[in-house]
């Protein structure tokens, strides 16, 4: 994946940190380039720099 390789805004995406083995299901915010985890009981953002690799969510 390059660096320019970016999810859509609003984007439901699966995501792995780059220190961790574990997906975690979250959306994207273009604006503030960060991975919004969707099934955490506390807003918990990720930056971009800090993803490993990400694949969109099949609805």
């Amino acid at each position: 994946m390059k660096p320019t390789d970016i999810p859509d805004n609003g984007a439901l995406v699966k995501f792995r940190r780059m220190d961790e083995d574990q997906w975690r299901d979250g959306e994207f915010d273009l604006e503030n380039q960060m991975y919004i985890e969707i099934y955490s009981a506390e807003l918990t953002t990720h930056n971009l720099n800090d993803i490993a690799e990400w694949k969109y969510i099949k609805e």
